[in-house]
């Protein structure tokens, strides 16, 4: 019986390596996307979206749908490729933005629990600026997590995780009727509380993170 050449084995576990690495980098950005979906929590938004747009026509519906996505990337790109530059032009250490985003995500997840109100009525027209696409899904707290995140995994890797967020927002907001009539109230208000404690969850383990880091320093 022969043996492989050389050449066999070599394409075997390069082959290897690649399905390992790819395999990798899909679990990378699953892990990206589910951290930022927990923070950005569209079902959160549905039942504030659709008092909104109540009487609203189709067309005008898919167009403000399609204004909160497009605004919502264009804030997630510049925070997540320019974050850190941000940091440093005010002096900012990580450390210190790990603690400070995680106190400030704390506060979010409290305010997610309560369920209480996060901002005054708007007219339909200012959905795609404000509350929808910031603060309420791009906001402090998915700013935060965009930098940190930034510091941690590749770039490309944070904006693709990111950007399937905004994909999955997109079809659940101009699909809203549908996702609400399925799920009903009670399964977006349980999961919007399951969000709540996620992010708590997060938020905790970026304090402790930002507290290890200051202590690593002072031992140096």
């Amino acid at each position: 019986m022969s043996r492989p050449s050389i050449e066999v084995l070599i394409e075997k576990y390069l082959n290897l390596f690649i399905e390992l690495t790819l395999d990798s980098e899909l679990l990378t950005i699953f892990l990206i996307f589910t951290q930022i979906f927990a923070i950005m929590d569209p079902p959160g938004v549905l039942p504030l979206y659709l008092s909104f747009i109540s009487g609203l026509d189709r067309d005008r519906h898919n167009k403000i749908v399609l204004n909160i996505a497009l605004l919502s990337i264009f804030l997630i790109t510049v925070f997540t490729i320019g974050g850190a530059y941000i940091l440093m032009f005010f002096g900012v250490s990580i450390p210190a933005t790990r603690i400070g985003g995680g106190i400030l995500l704390v506060a979010i997840a409290i305010d997610m629990l309560g369920g209480l109100p996060k901002t005054k009525h708007v007219s339909p027209e200012e959905l795609a600026v404000v509350p929808i696409a910031t603060p309420l899904l791009v906001g402090p707290g998915t700013i935060t997590t965009l930098i940190l995140l930034s510091t941690v995994y590749p770039i490309h890797m944070v904006l693709i995780g990111a950007y399937l967020v905004v994909l999955v927002t997109y079809i659940m907001l101009r699909y809203v009727d549908l996702v609400h009539r399925i799920l009903g109230p009670g399964v977006i208000k349980t999961f919007g509380r399951l969000m709540a404690i996620i992010v708590a969850s997060i938020a905790v383990e970026m304090i402790f993170k930002g507290i290890e880091e200051y202590i690593a320093r002072i031992k140096i």
